[in-house]
C-alpha cells in the first residue's frame, strides 16, 4: 500500500465552545503514564484503509488553503482500542477523562479512546504555516509552500491525505518539510501529566469566574479604568513607540467610554484626541445604522476629525486586537488612519508598570485577562482545553 501524510486540524468546531468539553485530541501533547505518545484523530478517532507515514497537526485554517502547524507525528502504529481503555494520565484512565462530555444533551459520540502510537511527535521550533496559496504570507512565522492540484489544503472533515502517488509532488514537499531538523524542537518533547502541577489549578480569576474572559465591554471598561488610575502611568504608555507613540502627551486627560459617538475608548488632553476601538471577539461593522454607508472606522473618523478641527487638536486612532485575532485594515474606509496594537504590547506595558498598580487589589486578575489574548489561536486553544484537563484529573485524583 502507497504511503500517505495526513494533515488533521485538531480543536476545531462548536462541540469544543459547549460547557466544559475535553476535546479528546489534548492526549496528543502529552505522554501517559507509561511515557507513550498516544494519538488521536479528529473527528471520533478512527481511521480505516489508510497506511500513514506522518501526520501534520494544524489549527487556524485561513480559507481552507493555509493552516498553521502545531505538531507533527512520525513512526506511526495502530492501538486496538482495548487496549488502550486503561491508559492513564496521572492515574485516571481516559474513559474517566472524557466521561462528562455531552454534546446537546447527547453523550460524548467518540468511536474511540486512542487511535494510534507515535515514537516521536515533534513539535515546532517557532511558528509555522503550511499552504497551497501563493499569495500568503506573514511576519509571523515560517511560510511552507507545497504544490497540490487540490483546492483546498483541509477538507470539512478536519483531515486531507495526500498519497505517495496521487499526490507525488505535494508529498514530496511535505515529506521533505517533515524531515528537515531546522524546524523541530528535539524529539519527544511532549510533557508527562503530573498531578504535582498544582500551578495549573489556580484560584479562577473573577473574569473566569462570571465567564467574562472574552467580553469586550469589560475589558474595555478595565483598560479605561487602569489608564485613569495613573495619569502619570498612562503618559508612558502613549509614548511607548510599539502603542500609540505619542510622546508629547499632557499629564491631564479625560476617557470616555462609548460615550462620545460610541467610540469604546475616547481619550482627549489639552492638545490630543485618543480614538480606540477594542476587538475582542467581534469584527469590524461594515456600515452603521446612522445613514453612514461606509464602516464604522470611516464614521469614527469623519466624526472625530470634524470635532478636533473646532478645537483645534490632534487625532490618533487605534484599534487594539488579540494576537489570535486576524484583520485586514485595508479592507475598510480610512482603515489606514488606525494602528493595530496586539495584547502582547499593552500586556507587556503593565507587566512593566506592575509596581505602579500592584496596590489595586483587581489588577492581578485584570494581568492574567490580558495575557490570554496575548496568545495566538493555536496556543489559546491549546491552553483552555490544557486547563480543562487539569482541572478534570485533579478533581478524579
Amino acid at each position: 500500500m502507497a504511503k500517505e501524510i495526513l494533515i488533521n486540524q485538531l480543536f476545531a468546531g462548536k462541540y469544543l465552545d459547549e460547557g466544559e468539553n475535553i476535546g479528546h485530541e489534548i492526549i496528543n501533547f502529552f505522554k501517559d503514564d507509561d511515557g507513550k505518545n498516544n494519538l488521536y484523530i479528529t473527528p471520533l478517532g478512527t481511521i480505516k484503509n489508510h497506511d500513514l507515514e506522518y501526520i501534520i497537526f494544524v489549527q487556524a485554517v485561513f480559507g481552507r488553503k493555509t493552516a498553521e502547524v502545531i505538531g507533527v507525528a512520525k513512526n506511526i502504529f495502530s492501538v486496538e482500542d482495548t487496549n488502550s481503555k486503561n491508559t492513564k494520565y496521572a492515574g485516571v484512565t481516559l474513559d474517566k477523562i472524557f466521561k462528562y462530555n455531552s454534546f446537546r444533551n447527547e453523550k460524548d459520540i467518540s468511536e474511540q479512546s486512542v487511535t494510534f502510537r507515535a515514537k516521536n511527535f515533534l513539535l515546532p521550533k517557532n511558528r509555522i504555516f503550511v499552504t497551497i496559496d501563493k499569495n500568503f504570507n506573514t511576519e509571523e512565522g515560517k511560510v511552507i509552500y507545497f504544490d497540490s492540484e487540490r483546492k483546498v489544503i483541509l477538507n470539512q472533515s478536519l483531515r486531507t491525505y495526500y498519497f505517495e502517488k496521487k499526490d507525488k509532488v505535494a508529498y514530496t514537499q511535505l515529506k521533505a518539510f517533515i524531515e528537515n531538523s531546522d524546524y523541530w524542537k528535539e524529539e519527544n518533547t511532549t510533557e508527562t501529566l503530573s498531578p504535582e502541577e498544582h500551578t495549573y489549578n489556580l484560584s479562577p480569576s473573577f473574569l473566569e469566574v462570571i465567564k467574562k474572559e472574552d467580553d469586550e465591554n469589560i475589558l474595555s471598561n478595565l483598560l479605561e479604568y487602569y489608564f485613569e488610575y495613573s495619569h502619570k502611568s498612562f503618559r508612558k504608555f502613549a509614548a511607548e513607540p510599539n502603542i500609540l507613540n505619542i510622546p508629547d502627551m499632557s499629564s491631564s486627560f479625560v476617557s470616555y467610554r462609548e460615550i462620545k459617538y460610541r467610540i469604546d475608548l475616547w481619550i482627549e488632553s489639552e492638545n490630543d484626541i485618543i480614538v480606540i476601538e477594542n476587538k475582542i471577539k467581534s469584527g469590524i461593522n461594515g456600515k452603521s445604522n446612522d445613514n453612514y454607508s461606509y464602516s464604522q472606522l470611516k464614521k469614527y473618523y469623519v466624526l472625530t476629525e470634524k470635532e478636533a478641527k473646532e478645537k483645534h487638536k490632534k487625532t490618533h486612532y487605534y484599534i487594539f486586537a488579540p494576537n489570535y485575532a486576524q484583520f485586514d485594515l485595508s479592507q475598510f474606509e480610512a482603515g489606514d488612519k488606525y494602528t493595530l496594537i496586539k495584547y502582547s504590547e499593552i500586556y507587556k506595558f503593565f507587566i512593566g508598570e506592575a509596581e505602579t498598580y500592584i496596590s489595586d487589589r483587581f489588577f492581578p486578575d485584570f494581568i492574567r485577562g490580558l495575557k490570554r489574548h496575548t496568545l495566538t489561536f493555536p496556543e489559546l486553544r491549546f491552553e483552555i482545553m490544557r486547563s480543562r484537563l487539569l482541572k478534570t484529573v485533579d478533581r478524579l485524583q
